[in-house]
């Protein structure tokens, strides 16, 4: 509706309408206000959680079987690189390098072509015919190459997927070109031939018309054979025995070993292997989880801190459900380890060097945890990782069930906080439909819920704002279209007034 404003009367009527629209959308503007302040609310739990998820992962670091057993292996010598995955025991053993894995090639020679590309001046082929090829399950295929260059016939081959080898044009001499063959993998099994003079090169060169009085005849360039390490010393004894792969990698050569051939080593000179416990690592590993639970009681402390003056506060001021995470963060050390202390009484977890400081943070004392563990690693790791079982027919026997069994070290114990918080925890008397959900991923979806209602009564709000601001410009039009006639009746009076004058 088009504004009279104030013509008449001398009043902004659009001015007055617009301020008594900001009164109006008072009730509004409240639900914008806690749709901003919910959707800070979520984001600053989503923060949270967050944190407690990378909490969970560092937990399960010093939680999970395998964790404790980890070594550290070294290698004497640069002809082999070794790599102690979960599950290598500390140990040592020694062998040779005897041989590297080579990948099985055969070359064409005495003849060649003068360009790899050229199939009207340089063809080893003529346009149209076909040849067969080796499979790697022993048959023959027969390929039609684009043409009769030395490039076509090498893309038909590589365009082959169960082929036992890959081709490729080689340059032997300058402007000289020839075909060579190479095996798809290092090591013996792969090798496509033995014998270059057999059956199968009659059968390649026989089948491919025209290349061997261009090319000559594929003879061996490298034959494919396995690595091999001699284990025990470095020579053949009956004692001694051999380790073969088909590439320089040997994996499983104890468990969890892994090592990789470089160089054939001297005789003599074999490589010895050590595989020790490694305190560092696992102090590492405490530290990261430590470090963790505190960036943790941090993001709590943030979301949850109070308004201080110019100092806005944060986005979840009281909200009792973070208040309780913290302190459960707190109390998986202040609890203690029932049964580890001396005669089954609670341990201090002060024994392998978590304490909790007057800040409210978990402290690390690195030095006190690796004298622990060199006193008593089976103990020091009992401290991070061991549970009370709590028997039901539906619970596993044979690991821990979060929220049910009794953790008793810390590991367990943040485990199962972060758990509870963020993944949720399925108990064994849970539906086997039911789908566990954390605190913090709850509480998220309560409040995005809250913030679609409230949404929707501000979409509401809309709608009836402008119906009243449609009848208050239709009221004030009306008023200045009142206020006209009656300056028109009395402009009229006057003029009668003054007639009879």
């Amino acid at each position: 509706m088009a504004s009279v404003d104030g013509l008449v009367t001398g009043m902004s009527t659009s001015s007055t309408v617009a301020q008594l629209m900001q009164v109006e959308a008072l009730p509004q503007t409240a639900l914008k206000n806690k749709v901003t302040a919910e959707n800070k609310a979520v984001t600053g739990l989503q923060a949270v959680n967050a944190k407690m998820s990378a909490l969970i992962t560092a937990t399960k670091a010093l939680s999970e079987p395998g964790s404790w057993t980890g070594v550290k292996a070294t290698s004497s010598s640069d002809a082999a690189v070794v790599t102690a995955l979960p599950g290598a025991q500390p140990g040592s053993f020694s062998f040779a390098v005897e041989s590297l894995a080579t990948t099985h090639t055969a070359t064409f020679t005495g003849g060649s072509v003068s360009s790899a590309s050229d199939a009207a001046l340089a063809p080893v082929l003529d346009n149209g015919v076909t040849f067969d090829i080796r499979l790697a399950d022993g048959s023959t295929k027969t390929l039609t190459p684009t043409n009769g260059s030395l490039n076509s016939v090498a893309a038909a081959i590589n365009g082959e997927a169960d082929s036992m080898f890959k081709a490729a044009a080689v340059q032997v001499a300058p402007g000289q070109y020839t075909l060579q063959l190479t095996a798809k993998s290092s090591g013996a099994a792969a090798a496509f031939s033995n014998d270059v003079d057999g059956d199968w090169t009659n059968d390649l060169s026989g089948a491919l018309t025209g290349l061997s009085v261009a090319l000559g005849t594929p003879n061996l360039t490298a034959q494919g054979v396995d690595a091999q390490l001699r284990v025990g010393t470095d020579s053949p004894t009956e004692t001694s025995y051999v380790i073969t792969s088909a590439s320089n990698t040997f994996t499983e050569v104890q468990t969890g070993l892994t090592v990789t051939a470089t160089k054939k080593t001297d005789p003599g000179a074999p490589v010895t292997i050590s595989l020790a416990s490694d305190p560092e690592d696992l102090a590492t590993k405490v530290a990261t989880m430590v470090e963790a639970a505190n960036v943790a009681l941090s993001e709590i402390a943030t979301q949850m801190k109070a308004k201080s003056g110019t100092t806005a506060g944060g986005a979840l001021v009281g909200e009792s459900a973070l208040r309780k995470l913290s302190q459960d963060i707190l109390s998986t050390v202040s609890g203690g380890a029932p049964n580890l202390g001396p005669n089954n009484t609670v341990g201090t977890f002060n024994s392998v060097g978590i304490t909790v400081d007057r800040g409210g943070k978990l402290k690390f004392d690195k030095a006190e945890f690796l004298k622990s563990y060199t006193a008593d690693p089976v103990k020091t790791q009992a401290y991070f990782d061991s549970h009370k079982e709590v028997a039901h027919p539906k619970a596993s026997a044979t690991k821990f069930d979060p929220g049910w069994d009794q953790a008793q070290g810390i590991a367990l114990k943040l485990l199962t906080v972060g758990l509870q918080a963020s993944e949720g925890v399925k108990l064994p008397t849970d539906p086997a439909n039911k789908l566990p959900e954390g605190t913090l991923p709850g509480l998220v979806k309560r409040r995005n819920a809250a913030i679609k209602t409230l949404n929707n009564q501000v979409s509401a709000w809309d709608v009836r704002l402008d119906l009243r601001k449609a009848a208050l410009e239709k009221q004030f039009s009306s008023l200045e279209t009142a206020m006209g006639k009656m300056q028109q009746q009395s402009s009229w009076l006057a003029s009668q007034l003054a007639g009879l004058g």
